[in-house]
């Protein structure tokens, strides 16, 4: 059997409410097609991404490869459009890669062929035709929805949680669990992850963890994940939404026609108070919490465990847990000891401290940066948005968009960190203060000076527990970073590394 004798078959993904060119209708056609020409079908490529975003598509370049490369001889595609809608340009790319070889383009549904003279022309019209269908197509949902923010209407898109289908008007039964969470953080001192355990034990879920996805295969669907988490509890009460307030390009617009489900006041008292896992105007109860991360980029807390013989009592002990387990059940979290993390933490912070590594800097300009790091959150936040949609639809490779999701939510989890430091350290330098309060604290010791100390570890942690546990917290925050090692035993498995 020669390569003349194969045929690679490409098929790309268009929602379709009629399913006229699904994946399954457009590789049945191209297989009766290949049997009555008497060729044998090699590989199937398929993509579920757009054909006029400039997006990557693996299929596409792996199906372009082999044509092109003389593995095959013939590329069948359904219809043109399927191929590209990014107009004559890529396409002409394609033709001269696939002549170069000796090889084939065939278009089923529009009878082109490249080998026969005067179809390159038409196939080139034809593309340039698709991309301006969908540049013209793009321009009108653009209008349509700068049309609709003029008249205060939010985008349409999938039911937002606490609204009807209109994006407009309150859904009671769901709002009152948003007024609810509200009022338990900002009156309680209650946490994002508490809210997220109360709701997923209630079965309270949104339209998007209901609705079935579609692999990047295009085949068979699949249920969404059921279940909050801390970060889309956070992602959801922070919504300008839901006072009221409609956001287009960054900027409230006027005259919004949103029904508010909270105060504006209230949402501003939560956005101030919200930082990673639990209200800032809480007290700290533990050293670590927050501040040390696991590998997978999320923050650990502080919270008990237990271990117990049969027949013999329980003990009970403090450890840190990834704030992520018993959520994201995709990849493996850390947790450890409490003690064995903050002693270790502690004694590379005293370190650094005697070693003159943490001597007072000038005050950075905080403002600024905190300006600086919102910008760059809402940006973030409009990808994050964009990307999920893309999940839910079905559209792009589903891996890349995961992998992208990951590294966004990530750099948020970053960032929201490095806020909360230069907010903690805003109101006086907070961290230049707490060192300096610590050198003090080590020459007043009744042990001596501070060369008597560096030969006492023991005095060092003492004097180093003895210090508040916010100021301790301070100088961990604005001067380090702290990670948990997933596997292996004891404090090795603690990285402290200097900013």
């Amino acid at each position: 059997m020669t390569r003349d004798d194969l045929v690679d078959l490409y098929l790309r993904l268009s929602i379709d409410k009629e399913g006229k060119d699904s994946l399954e209708r457009q590789e049945a056609d191209l297989r009766a097609w290949a049997a009555r020409e008497g060729k044998t079908v090699r590989t199937v490529w398929k993509d579920t991404a757009s054909g006029y975003k400039d997006v990557k598509r693996d299929d596409f370049d792996s199906a372009v490869k082999a044509v092109s490369s003389g593995e095959v001889g013939t590329l069948a595609v359904w219809k043109l459009d399927r191929l590209s809608r990014r107009g004559a340009g890529q396409v002409g790319l394609v033709l001269d890669a696939v002549e170069r070889a000796g090889g084939r383009l065939l278009f089923l549904q529009d009878s082109l062929d490249s080998t026969i003279s005067g179809h390159r022309t038409v196939i080139m019209v034809v593309s340039e035709q698709a991309r301006t269908e969908s540049m013209n197509t793009s321009i009108r949902v653009q209008n349509k929805i700068a049309g609709d923010n003029s008249k205060g209407l939010p985008k349409r898109g999938t039911r937002p949680f606490g609204w009807h289908v209109d994006g407009i008007t309150i859904r009671e039964d769901e709002a009152v669990h948003i007024r609810g969470a509200v009022r338990f953080i900002l009156e309680e001192g209650g946490s994002m992850t508490a809210v997220a355990h109360r709701w997923n034990e209630a079965g309270l879920f949104t339209d998007g963890m209901q609705r079935e996805r579609r692999g990047r295969d295009g085949g068979d669907k699949r249920p969404a994940r059921k279940h909050w988490t801390t970060t889309t509890v956070r992602q959801l009460l922070l919504r300008e939404r839901n006072a009221g307030i409609l956001i287009a390009h960054g900027a409230e617009l006027p005259n919004s026609q949103i029904q508010p489900i909270i105060t504006r006041q209230q949402l501003e008292a939560l956005q101030s108070r919200v930082k990673v896992g639990t209200p800032l105007g809480r007290r700290a109860t533990t050293l670590l919490g927050g501040i040390m991360m696991c590998p997978c980029g999320a923050p650990m807390h502080g919270t008990t465990s237990y271990s117990q013989r049969k027949g013999g009592p329980r003990n009970v002990y403090a450890i840190y847990k990834c704030s992520q387990y018993g959520y994201d059940r995709t990849q493996k979290h850390a947790n450890i000891q409490a003690p064995i993390a903050d002693r270790r933490v502690g004694q590379v912070v005293v370190t650094a401290i005697q070693a003159g590594m943490l001597d007072d800097e000038p005050a950075p300009d905080y403002a600024a940066r905190l300006f600086e790091i919102a910008d760059r959150m809402k940006v973030l936040s409009e990808q994050e948005e964009r990307a999920e949609d893309a999940l839910i639809e079905g559209l792009g490779d589903a891996k890349r968009v995961k992998g992208r999701l990951a590294a966004i939510r990530a750099e948020k989890l970053e960032l929201r960190a490095e806020q909360e430091r230069t907010e903690g350290d805003r109101s006086g330098a907070r961290v230049f203060a707490a060192v300096r309060a610590f050198r003090e604290k080590m020459q007043t010791t009744t042990l001596g000076s501070i060369e008597t100390l560096r030969t006492d570890l023991n005095a060092l942690d003492q004097v180093w527990e003895d210090t508040d546990v916010e100021d301790r917290q301070a100088i961990i925050r604005g001067r380090f970073t702290v990670t948990c090692q997933l596997g292996g035993r004891g404090p090795s498995r603690v990285i402290v590394r200097k900013r």
